[in-house]
């Protein structure tokens, strides 16, 4: 059984390290209030319901119930970007050893 949350390699984005992390039901929006305190706000794209933070390293973006996040890294995000990002939605790379 895996836990959440998890994540899984997105192949179909342009930037090779983009992920979906999956979180539990119960935990979705209190992420998504720790993102926005940390990131900004959430735009809502009208008719599409895609919610998103455009951040300075990170673009963060879901459907509208907020479950799966994607991760689209910028050029300037670091490992220390990504590693900041698992803290605050509690995500452990198991493969990393972590």
């Amino acid at each position: 059984m895996v836990t959440k949350p998890y994540r899984e390699r997105h192949y179909a984005c342009i930037h090779p390290e983009t992920y979906k992390y999956f979180l539990a039901r119960e935990q979705v929006e209190p992420v998504w209030q720790r993102l926005a305190q940390v990131y900004g706000k959430p735009r809502i794209t009208r008719g599409f319901g895609v919610r998103e933070i455009q951040a300075k390293r990170l673009i963060l973006r879901s459907t509208a119930g907020g479950n799966p996040i994607t991760v689209i890294r910028k050029r300037a995000c670091t490992t220390d970007d990504v590693a900041a990002l698992h803290e605050l939605i509690g995500f452990h790379d198991e493969s990393q050893g972590e």
